[in-house]
Protein backbone atom coordinates (compact mmCIF):
# COMPACT_ATOMS: atom_id res chain seq x y z
CA UNK A 1 0.00 0.00 0.00
CA UNK A 2 2.79 2.42 0.81
CA UNK A 3 4.17 1.93 -2.67
CA UNK A 4 0.88 3.10 -4.16
CA UNK A 5 0.24 5.87 -1.63
CA UNK A 6 3.59 7.61 -1.63
CA UNK A 7 4.79 7.02 -5.17
CA UNK A 8 1.49 6.79 -7.06
CA UNK A 9 2.78 3.56 -8.57
CA UNK A 10 0.34 0.96 -9.78
CA UNK A 11 0.82 -2.32 -7.99
CA UNK A 12 -0.74 -5.09 -6.03
CA UNK A 13 0.14 -7.06 -2.93
CA UNK A 14 -0.02 -10.79 -3.55
CA UNK A 15 0.77 -13.62 -1.18
CA UNK A 16 3.18 -16.18 -2.62
CA UNK A 17 0.63 -18.95 -2.34
CA UNK A 18 -1.68 -17.00 -4.66
CA UNK A 19 0.99 -16.35 -7.29
CA UNK A 20 -0.07 -19.36 -9.38
CA UNK A 21 -3.69 -18.18 -9.44
CA UNK A 22 -3.39 -15.43 -12.04
CA UNK A 23 -0.43 -13.15 -11.24
CA UNK A 24 2.01 -15.53 -12.89
CA UNK A 25 0.26 -14.71 -16.18
CA UNK A 26 1.54 -11.11 -16.11
CA UNK A 27 5.20 -12.10 -15.73
CA UNK A 28 7.12 -10.73 -18.68
CA UNK A 29 10.22 -8.68 -19.27
CA UNK A 30 9.64 -5.14 -18.07
CA UNK A 31 7.03 -5.91 -15.40
CA UNK A 32 8.77 -5.28 -12.06
CA UNK A 33 8.26 -7.47 -8.99
CA UNK A 34 9.23 -6.97 -5.36
CA UNK A 35 9.46 -10.06 -3.17
CA UNK A 36 9.57 -10.07 0.62
CA UNK A 37 11.25 -13.37 1.46
CA UNK A 38 10.69 -14.46 5.03
CA UNK A 39 12.18 -17.31 7.01
CA UNK A 40 8.85 -18.88 7.89
CA UNK A 41 7.03 -21.78 6.22
CA UNK A 42 6.13 -19.58 3.23
CA UNK A 43 9.80 -19.28 2.20
CA UNK A 44 9.74 -22.29 -0.15
CA UNK A 45 6.64 -21.03 -1.96
CA UNK A 46 8.09 -17.53 -2.33
CA UNK A 47 11.37 -18.96 -3.63
CA UNK A 48 9.40 -20.85 -6.31
CA UNK A 49 7.73 -17.59 -7.38
CA UNK A 50 11.10 -15.82 -7.49
CA UNK A 51 12.60 -18.61 -9.61
CA UNK A 52 9.71 -18.34 -12.05
CA UNK A 53 10.03 -14.56 -12.37
CA UNK A 54 13.82 -14.81 -12.87
CA UNK A 55 13.23 -16.97 -15.97
CA UNK A 56 11.10 -14.35 -17.73
CA UNK A 57 11.93 -10.97 -16.23
CA UNK A 58 15.02 -9.01 -15.26
CA UNK A 59 13.23 -6.43 -13.13
CA UNK A 60 12.77 -7.81 -9.64
CA UNK A 61 13.90 -7.03 -6.12
CA UNK A 62 14.17 -9.57 -3.31
CA UNK A 63 14.23 -8.38 0.31
CA UNK A 64 15.42 -11.47 2.19
CA UNK A 65 14.82 -11.51 5.93
CA UNK A 66 17.58 -14.13 6.34
CA UNK A 67 20.10 -11.61 4.99
CA UNK A 68 18.99 -8.55 6.95
CA UNK A 69 17.71 -9.98 10.25
CA UNK A 70 21.11 -10.23 12.00
CA UNK A 71 19.80 -13.12 14.08
CA UNK A 72 16.56 -11.48 15.21
CA UNK A 73 13.50 -13.64 15.88
CA UNK A 74 11.42 -14.43 12.77
CA UNK A 75 8.34 -12.81 14.33
CA UNK A 76 10.11 -9.44 14.00
CA UNK A 77 10.28 -9.82 10.19
CA UNK A 78 7.35 -7.46 9.43
CA UNK A 79 9.02 -4.67 11.38
CA UNK A 80 12.52 -5.24 10.03
CA UNK A 81 11.38 -5.63 6.41
CA UNK A 82 9.25 -2.50 6.59
CA UNK A 83 12.31 -0.24 6.76
CA UNK A 84 13.90 -1.12 3.39
CA UNK A 85 10.46 -0.89 1.77
CA UNK A 86 9.98 2.61 3.15
CA UNK A 87 13.35 3.69 1.77
CA UNK A 88 12.48 2.14 -1.59
CA UNK A 89 9.22 4.09 -1.66
CA UNK A 90 10.95 7.31 -0.68
CA UNK A 91 13.65 7.08 -3.34
CA UNK A 92 11.22 5.85 -5.98
CA UNK A 93 9.01 8.88 -5.38
CA UNK A 94 12.04 11.17 -5.71
CA UNK A 95 13.09 9.36 -8.90
CA UNK A 96 9.58 9.84 -10.29
CA UNK A 97 9.76 13.54 -9.35
CA UNK A 98 6.87 13.12 -6.95
CA UNK A 99 6.88 14.57 -3.45
CA UNK A 100 6.00 11.63 -1.16
CA UNK A 101 4.10 14.05 1.10
CA UNK A 102 1.69 14.93 -1.71
CA UNK A 103 -1.29 12.67 -1.43
CA UNK A 104 -3.99 12.33 -4.01
CA UNK A 105 -6.96 11.90 -1.67
CA UNK A 106 -5.64 12.30 1.87
CA UNK A 107 -5.29 15.67 3.50
CA UNK A 108 -8.59 17.21 2.49
CA UNK A 109 -8.06 17.49 -1.25
CA UNK A 110 -11.17 15.37 -1.80
CA UNK A 111 -14.01 14.91 0.65
CA UNK A 112 -14.39 11.31 1.78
Amino acid sequence: MTLMEFTWTHGSVIESSEFRHGPLEVVEDGVPFIFLLGTDESRHTTERAISFVKRYDKEYIVVDYAEISQGLHPMLAPFVMFVPMEWLCYYLSIYKDHNPDDRRYYGGLVEY
